[in-house]
């Protein structure tokens, strides 16, 4: 494509300068359209193509057009993500934080993405007067980061997994136990989610946030 460019630009040049085209050459029949503006001018290249000559305004116009284009579609830097579960603990001013794939660069990572959250949280509690409801002394130092050792770790991109599980033994108040079967609870959330959205379409059955709210109650009267 390059060779074709120059090949195209070139041909029909002149020495003189203040000609380049032959009388009648200079024409693109039909013209290019780019866009914002078509290029009926073969000088049109000529000028981009070679140094020491202004753009004009159509050149920056179709160039930064397909810039715009370009920042827009292009895809995003392949970047490798991975899920971590915090729990807060107010009254010990601490955040524990659960990895599933625990490695001093992956503990690294994971205690600086927490490290936002500890300092923005005692403002927002503070705010919130949520320390004078726990009768605790407002404080806006931020909380400590603490990594949760002994957890079970993944050896397949099953962190999500691994999150959800953390947070329900937690919820459960049982300890998480050092083996961890993965396609077992992988088919145990599957299963329930699919017999709950078969419930839902069969039985009519919502959850208290999926519920319309409930209207004013009528006068019998």
């Amino acid at each position: 494509m390059i060779a074709e460019q120059t090949l195209f630009v070139t041909v029909l040049l002149l020495h003189d300068k203040e000609k380049v085209y032959l009388k009648g050459k200079d024409k693109i029949v039909p013209p290019f359209r780019f866009g914002v503006e078509d290029v009926a001018t073969k000088m049109w290249f000529h000028k981009l193509a070679y140094p020491g000559q202004c753009l004009t305004n159509s050149h920056l116009d179709i160039i930064f057009y397909y810039l715009r284009k370009k920042g827009k579609y292009a895809k995003e830097p392949k970047t490798e993500s991975h899920w971590i579960l915090g729990r807060l603990n107010i009254e010990e001013r601490r955040m524990y934080m659960y990895n599933s794939l625990s490695t001093a660069m992956k503990d690294s990572a994971a205690i600086k993405a927490c490290q936002p959250f500890a300092v923005l949280l005692p403002h927002f509690f503070a705010l919130f007067d949520e320390f004078k409801k726990e009768n605790k002394p407002v404080c806006l130092d931020p909380f400590e980061v603490v990594k949760v050792d002994g957890l079970p770790q993944q050896t397949s991109n099953d962190c999500g997994c691994f999150v959800a599980s953390f947070a329900e033994y937690f919820i459960d108040m049982k300890p998480i136990p050092p083996i961890f079967d993965v396609e077992k609870h992988r088919d145990r959330l599957a299963v329930l989610f699919y017999k709950y959205a078969r419930m839902k379409e069969v039985d009519f059955i919502d959850s208290e946030d999926e519920a319309p709210p409930k209207g004013p109650k009528k006068n019998l009267s």
